[in-house]
């Protein structure tokens, strides 16, 4: 499941919600301040290779 994070334009707090694109595009508040000017923060793509058995 992806995980999306999002960054308050009040606090600057990121955090990360885990969800399916519907759960993405719900209105969001920030979890440290309950600001809802809460917008989705670009981030990084990551992927671990599957460890050899070598």
């Amino acid at each position: 499941m992806p995980v999306y994070e999002f960054k308050c334009g009040d606090c600057g707090q990121v955090f990360e919600v885990m969800g399916t694109y519907e759960e993405r595009e719900k209105a969001h508040t920030c979890p440290g301040c309950g600001s809802e000017k809460v917008k989705q923060a670009i981030s990084l793509f990551s992927a671990k290779p599957p460890s050899s058995s070598f």
